[in-house]
C-alpha cells in the first residue's frame, strides 16, 4: 500500500522492523487493527546476531476471552505531515470507544514507543 491508497498490510513493529504482510508470513498477517489493542508485536532477537533470523512474537497486553478477535496497533507512521486528507484515506474503523480515527501514529510517540 501506498501513502495514497490509505490500505497496508505494513506493520510498523519499530524503528528496525516493518513487516510487509503481503511477503509470505503466517495467520498473524490477518491480526486487525485496533486504538485499544489487546496484544503487542515483541521482536525476538537471534542470540547468533543473525538478523534474517529474528522472530516476531504477538504478546497479550491483558487476558482475552475464548473468541475474542486479537489485535493489535498497526502503528502506521508516514513521514509526511498528517493532513487532514490522509488521516481519512488511512481511516480507523475499530469501533472502540477510543479510536483515534486514523490508523496514522504520530511520530514522536512511535519513536518513544520504540525505545
Amino acid at each position: 500500500g501506498s501513502v495514497e491508497q490509505g490500505h497496508t498490510f505494513l506493520f510498523n513493529l519499530n524503528e528496525s522492523y516493518i513487516i510487509d504482510g503481503n511477503q509470505g508470513g503466517n495467520s498473524a498477517r490477518w491480526i486487525n487493527h485496533s486504538c485499544t489493542p489487546n496484544c503487542r508485536a515483541e521482536v525476538h532477537v537471534n542470540i547468533d546476531g543473525d538478523a534474517r533470523r529474528d522472530r516476531v512474537i504477538i504478546v497479550a497486553l491483558r487476558d482475552i476471552a475464548p473468541g475474542e478477535e486479537i489485535t493489535y496497533n498497526y502503528g502506521i507512521v508516514l513521514e509526511v505531515p498528517h493532513t487532514p486528507r490522509l488521516k481519512r484515506l488511512w481511516a480507523c474503523r475499530c469501533g472502540t470507544p477510543r479510536c483515534s480515527g486514523t490508523l496514522l501514529q504520530p511520530r514522536a510517540r512511535h519513536r518513544a514507543g520504540a525505545a
